[in-house]
């Protein structure tokens, strides 16, 4: 069972993200629960969580989206994903989890973040062992962006 007070400092951070730093008004999707292996997009952003929370968050979009987004934040077209627009996309990822975990610590859990890995690929497994994943849809001018969190609470000794 997921606690919303460790989901909901994602979707704040990712709606406050794409707003400042791209401009785009993004929509909720439904959320729903997964415990498939493979990612939904061609590019997905995978950052590690540990601490009072752990687990792993991933953001997954097709190639098309993650150039629009890399454009917005670059301020000029992206035709190739290229390595400039692949550091755009994995500091997207870093940005909104970062932010998240301000919130998460504003709860009360001090939390750690590794660096953001980026994986190209149609349907790639990204394993997240024995926690779900919980997929938050987001629909923006740019695209469909999907956050993937499998975060757990960690029981303090």
């Amino acid at each position: 069972m997921f606690k919303a007070v460790l989901i909901n400092p994602f979707l704040e951070s990712a709606l406050c993200f794409l707003k400042q730093e791209i401009s785009a008004e993004a929509t909720r999707g439904q959320l729903r629960l997964e415990s498939s292996r493979a990612t939904s997009g061609e590019i997905n952003v995978a950052i590690g969580v540990t601490g009072d929370a752990e687990g792993i968050v991933i953001y997954s979009m097709f190639e098309r989206t993650a150039k629009a987004v890399a454009s917005a934040m670059i301020g000029e077209p992206v035709p190739v994903f290229d390595q400039l627009a692949e550091s755009a996309i994995a500091e997207m990822g870093n940005i909104i989890t970062g932010q998240a975990t301000i919130g998460l610590e504003e709860c009360g859990y001090a939390c750690k973040l590794s660096p953001p890995t980026l994986v190209s690929g149609v349907g790639v497994v990204i394993s997240t062992l024995d926690i779900q994943r919980l997929i938050i849809p987001l629909e923006m001018p740019q695209g469909h962006l999907e956050m993937s969190v499998a975060l757990r609470q960690v029981k303090r000794k």
